[in-house]
């Protein structure tokens, strides 16, 4: 897990777990022990968290290790209509 990815995602909500938490879908509270590095993030988080940046922060960006580099360009995002 790429900490400074994850951090960066919770910049674009200047900062407000709460918010993003919200629009995760996720409790505040688990979502804590990610941002602290206290729990693992899940592929399943990951592609919350691209999703909810809008891809400003790519799955492959927080978890290098799982997604490689192009995985959000075969695997994009579909927005709902």
């Amino acid at each position: 897990m790429n900490m400074e990815a994850v951090h960066k995602a919770l910049g674009i909500f200047q900062y407000n777990q709460r918010a993003f938490a919200e629009k995760l879908g996720y409790h505040e509270s688990a979502l804590s022990l990610v941002i602290n590095g206290k729990r693992g993030l899940s592929p399943a988080l990951a592609i919350k968290m691209e999703e909810a940046t809008d891809s400003a922060v790519l799955r492959e960006e927080l978890l290098p290790e799982i997604f490689d580099r192009t995985w959000s360009q075969r695997n994009p995002i579909r927005k709902a209509s």
